[in-house]
């Protein structure tokens, strides 16, 4: 069995925007819904508070709470998933949202997503969910439309 300090995710996406415009892509629960498979970011962002995203029907596809924030710079959650039965069961793990500037109009962002008790069901999802998400926000960023996803 891996343990869990050895099972990450880890992701770095250019978006040619200002870090500004990209933060507001994570942190807006209307942009959030239009690349996170329909479900909008809730939280007051403030250390220590909750955060939930929303889909249809009130359905918290992913809960917990907010580590650390720096707006424009980083945002850690704890990061436990519903979308089903599997997911439910394990215990919850951490993303790490860092933003850094690129240039005037292009923004560095990198996503951890770590503390894992191994390959987890809510491992594998991230693996295949997140590079769909950073691809469609990053697309949303910089044209204004999602992808179209599946």
């Amino acid at each position: 069995m891996v343990s869990k300090n050895q099972v990450q995710d880890g992701y770095e996406i250019y978006i040619g925007a200002p870090v500004e415009r990209v933060w507001q892509g994570l942190t807006d629960g209307v942009l959030t819904r239009q690349y996170v498979y329909g479900a909008r970011l809730q939280s007051t962002l403030e250390k220590g508070s909750a955060f939930a995203f929303v889909a249809d029907g009130d359905f918290k596809v992913v809960d917990g709470e907010v580590i650390d924030v720096e707006p424009n710079r980083r945002l850690a959650l704890t990061w436990q998933a519903h979308w089903d039965a599997a997911v439910s069961k394990d215990r919850a793990s951490r993303v790490t949202y860092e933003l850094s500037s690129a240039g005037a109009h292009a923004t560095k962002l990198r996503v951890l997503h770590d503390e894992f008790e191994g390959e987890t069901a809510t491992y594998k999802g991230s693996v295949e969910g997140w590079p769909l998400m950073l691809s469609s926000l990053k697309t949303l960023i910089e044209s204004g439309k999602p992808l179209e996803m599946k």
